[in-house]
C-alpha cells in the first residue's frame, strides 16, 4: 500500500475496532514538518489525543504486518486516552492560564511560517515560543501552542508570556544533568566510542521532552559555568537535549568549529527533520551565549 491507501485502511480499521468517529488531519510540527494525525473523537469528552501515522507507516514499509500496526495504534490510543474534559475556560480566562504557560526553543530559520502565527521571543539564532500545559497525568506532558489570537483574546503581550514561562517552565519541567558516559553505558552496555576526556554531560529536563529548552532557563547556564569553572560548550544534539562540557577539556588540535561538522552529520543522518535544533556549537562565557560558526 502507498501512504494514502495506508491512511484510509487504518482509519477504517480503527473506526471499526473502537466504534468511534475517526479523522485524519495534517498537523504542522516543528521545523515546518507536516505529519498526518489520526484523531479519535469521544462524544463524552472535549479533548482527543492525536496519533501521528508517519512512524507507523514506516513500520509497515519495513515489514511489520498491517494488523500488528493497527494493534499498536489502538493500544497507543487506549494508553493515552484522556479520562476527563479539558477546562477550555483556560483559553478565555488569562488568570486560569497563567500558571500553565511554558516555553520551548525552536530553530528560527526552520520555523518561519510558525513564527508568523505564534508569539515568540528571539533567543540568539533560535526562537522561544509559548504553550499551555494541558497535562493530566504525572510524568507526561501535553501542550497546546499559543497563537497570536490568544494574545488578542487575553489582552496581554509577549513579554508577559515570557516572564510567566521563565517562572513556570523550570518548575514544571525540571532540569537534569547526567553524565553521557553513564547514560550511554546504561543504554548500550558499552563504553562510549568517542573522546572520553571531554567529560560530556547531557542537559535536559526530567521528562527528556524538549529538554534543549533548558539553555533558556534563567541563570541555569551560569550555574553550570560556575560548576565547570570554565566556558560551557553546548552541542545541540536535538530539540530534546544538549550535550555540554567545559571548554578546557577540548583536546589539543581541536577547535570548537571542528564540532560543527559532527553536529551537521548527526542532523543529516541520525535525526528526523522535526528533531533538529541547530547545526552549530554554542559557547556560554559566563555572561551570554556565543554562536560558533
Amino acid at each position: 500500500m502507498k501512504y494514502k491507501e495506508f491512511m484510509k485502511a487504518v482509519k477504517e480499521e480503527v473506526t471499526q475496532r473502537l466504534d468511534k468517529d475517526v479523522a485524519i488531519h495534517p498537523v504542522l510540527k516543528n521545523n515546518g514538518t507536516v505529519y498526518q494525525g489520526l484523531i479519535v473523537y469521544d462524544p463524552v469528552l472535549n479533548i482527543s489525543p492525536t496519533i501521528y501515522l508517519d512512524p507507523y507507516f514506516h513500520r509497515y514499509v519495513d515489514g511489520q504486518p498491517f494488523e500488528k500496526v493497527v494493534d499498536d495504534i489502538v493500544k497507543s490510543y487506549q494508553d493515552n486516552c484522556p479520562t476527563k474534559d479539558f477546562d477550555i475556560s483556560v483559553f478565555r480566562d488569562f488568570d486560569k492560564a497563567k500558571s500553565r504557560i511554558i516555553m520551548k526553543v525552536v530553530s528560527t530559520e526552520k520555523n518561519t511560517e510558525l513564527l508568523q502565527k505564534a508569539p515568540n521571543i528571539p533567543f540568539y539564532d533560535l526562537s522561544i515560543v509559548f504553550l499551555v500545559d494541558v497535562t493530566q497525568a504525572i510524568n507526561e506532558v501535553a501542550t497546546i501552542l499559543i497563537y497570536n489570537q490568544h494574545l488578542n483574546l487575553w489582552d496581554v503581550d509577549v513579554e508577559e508570556l515570557y516572564t510567566l514561562a521563565q517562572e513556570n517552565t523550570p518548575r514544571q519541567l525540571q532540569p537534569r544533568l547526567d553524565d553521557l558516559h553513564d547514560v550511554f553505558e546504561y543504554i548500550t552496555g558499552e563504553e562510549p566510542p568517542f573522546l572520553e576526556e571531554l567529560n560530556i554531560k547531557i542537559l535536559t529536563n526530567h521528562l527528556r521532552i524538549h529538554g534543549a529548552t533548558c539553555i533558556a532557563y534563567p541563570e541555569l547556564l551560569k550555574e553550570v559555568y560556575d560548576i565547570f569553572e570554565d566556558n560551557v560548550v553546548i552541542i545541540p544534539s536535538s530539540i530534546h537535549e544538549v550535550l555540554i562540557f567545559p571548554e578546557k577539556n577540548l583536546p589539543d588540535g581541536y577547535t570548537l568549529k571542528d564540532l560543527n561538522g559532527m553536529i551537521q552529520e548527526v542532523n543529516n543522518t541520525q535525526l528526523t527533520e522535526d528533531e533538529i535544533l541547530s547545526d552549530h556549537v554554542y559557547r556560554f562565557n559566563g555572561t551570554e551565549l556565543e554562536i560558533i560558526n
